[in-house]
């Protein structure tokens, strides 16, 4: 295997904690950590983490890919093979990019990777190719609990046909960077790291300036970002299925994580009215 920044020279097994394990599963464990660091630093990153794993994949021999992925986890970061799916093949399809990319280029490689490819979309597990949206159903139940949107900073002029938002800051907006009028906020952020912790943290800044809002996020609730999101909550609904986004036909996809949907408002009895139909609703003590 190559080596990107780590040791030059690694042998093929390692201590670590009184423990072997794999030395390619290191090196790779320590560019995936050092994705969550800025932006830029966790696209590149990724990209090797996924021409590391595509080297190690293809030197092993059929059964053996999976075992190995769960084996590493400790130095890896992450165990799922979707994890690992989507690392190489966003490698794959940027091996001849180069590392001097604009914000705009960082920030649309970003969502691609692993969260609104096309300014506005949830990816897909299932392919990571299509656009993916919010069903207006849920949509509709924000509406009718804020009472329309005065801004939706994570979205995309296809995404606002649904959404109707009297504003939207698109990928290349940039929105962490711009100034949020105090009003009614619809948000369905990225799911890459680190921007989904950053729309949180912004999103929960907002309601504490006087915004009221509705965010749709993953139930991560391990996560500091879901903490920080939660902290501005008055109410939360988990559904009891997972959500299907749209793609742009209007045909759903099949998510592998359920949701939370987090409001932040006065009239929690009108948001529960309005979901818990199709979900447990929690009030934070």
């Amino acid at each position: 295997m190559s080596s990107r920044g780590l040791a030059t020279a690694l042998p093929a097994l390692a201590v670590i904690d009184g423990g072997i394990v794999d030395s390619d599963a290191v090196e790779i464990g320590a560019l995936y950590d050092r994705s969550n660091s800025s932006l830029a630093d966790a696209v590149m990153a990724r990209l090797d983490c996924g021409r590391l794993l595509a080297e190690k994949k293809a030197s092993m021999k059929h059964g053996e890919w999976l075992p190995w992925l769960e084996n590493n986890a400790g130095v890896l970061g992450f165990s799922d093979r979707t994890v690992a799916s989507r690392l190489m093949k966003a490698a794959k399809a940027n091996d001849a990019l180069a590392h001097h990319l604009d914000e705009a280029d960082i920030l649309k490689l970003s969502r691609e990777m692993w969260g609104h490819k096309g300014e506005g979309a949830h990816v897909s597990a299932n392919s990571g190719e299509n656009e993916w949206y919010t069903p207006p159903d849920i949509i509709e139940r924000a509406r009718a609990v804020l009472g329309g949107f005065d801004l939706d900073p994570a979205s995309s002029p296809l995404a606002n046909e649904t959404v109707g938002a009297a504003q939207i800051f698109t990928a290349t907006d940039d929105g962490l960077s711009l100034e949020w009028l105090v009003g009614r906020i619809w948000m369905n952020p990225p799911y890459a790291q680190p921007l989904i912790a950053r729309f949180c943290q912004r999103f929960a800044d907002e309601i504490r300036g006087g915004s009221t809002g509705i965010a749709l996020v993953n139930n991560a609730t391990e996560t500091d970002w879901f903490q920080t999101i939660a902290s501005a909550a008055s109410a939360i609904c988990f559904p009891r299925s997972r959500i299907r986004f749209l793609d742009t036909d209007g045909n759903p996809g099949a998510p592998l994580q359920g949701q939370a949907i987090v409001y932040a408002g006065q009239d929690v009895e009108l948001f529960a009215d309005e979901f818990k139909d199709i979900g447990f609703v929690m009030v934070p003590v």
